[in-house]
């Protein structure tokens, strides 16, 4: 399918969001991913034309379509994207994946983001948010100062839905998501471990630790989800 790029913006330092307009509606669940392929890249990519982002929009804010992804010079295809003028188009396929958010669900969800892993979780909570669902929503998210993508807009569902809460980790001051933290963060809203559900999403080698930090707390692997984004 043909998708038609009518707008972007820069939702922090280098990360960008591409809003895609579809030849035709498409049905699709917060969290899911989508494949975009560009033509003809301006820039060598040894990976090819073809790469999957989550959709980062919600299946509630209309037709368009939101890629939202970090650019980074090593990679030909991001390059590439965000040179793109309005009005290009490329193909699109999809939506695929099954880290999504099921609306029956009702007891305590805590959301581990780290990085642009936050884009299945911005869907999520947006899509909450609209369908005004009492799912509870606990969301951590760490990140670099200045990489903090959709802060404002998280910010403010926050603010207008009282079942999500957030808590922002600074790396450069607060040092990496482990056990202890973890500990104090749930203590801090008063949640008891053994009753959550936990969903991961972020690059592999974070994934990894979280896993091995909530085996640590005694999680069992049927209470955690997990999507790792790898640096392309």
């Amino acid at each position: 399918m043909k998708l038609k790029l009518v707008k972007k913006n820069e939702e922090a330092k280098g990360s960008v969001s591409f809003f895609w307009e579809p030849e035709k509606p498409v049905n699709f669940l917060a969290g899911q991913y989508y494949y975009f392929t560009i033509p003809r890249l301006i820039y060598p990519d040894p990976k090819g034309t073809t790469r999957h982002f989550t959709i980062s929009s919600s299946p509630t804010e209309g037709n368009l379509l939101r890629l939202t992804t970090k650019i980074r010079e090593e990679s030909g295809y991001k390059k590439t994207l965000d040179e793109l003028p309005i009005g290009a188009e490329v193909e699109g396929e999809g939506p695929n994946g099954t880290f999504i958010f099921d609306e029956m669900v009702t007891g305590p969800q805590v959301f581990i983001a780290g990085g642009i892993g936050i884009t299945p979780f911005r869907s999520m909570i947006k899509y909450l948010v609209d369908k005004n669902l009492k799912t509870p929503i606990y969301l951590i998210y760490s990140n670099s100062k200045d990489d903090f993508v959709f802060k404002k807009e998280l910010d403010e569902m926050i603010g207008a839905h009282q079942s999500i809460k957030i808590k922002y980790l600074v790396t450069e001051v607060d040092g990496r998501l482990d056990e202890l933290k973890i500990n104090r963060f749930i203590g801090d809203w008063k949640l008891e471990i053994g009753n959550l559900t936990w969903w991961l999403c972020g690059p592999p080698p974070m994934i990894d630790a979280m896993e091995q930090v909530l085996g640590k707390l005694k999680i069992t692997s049927d209470k955690i989800r997990s999507e790792k984004f790898t640096g392309y």
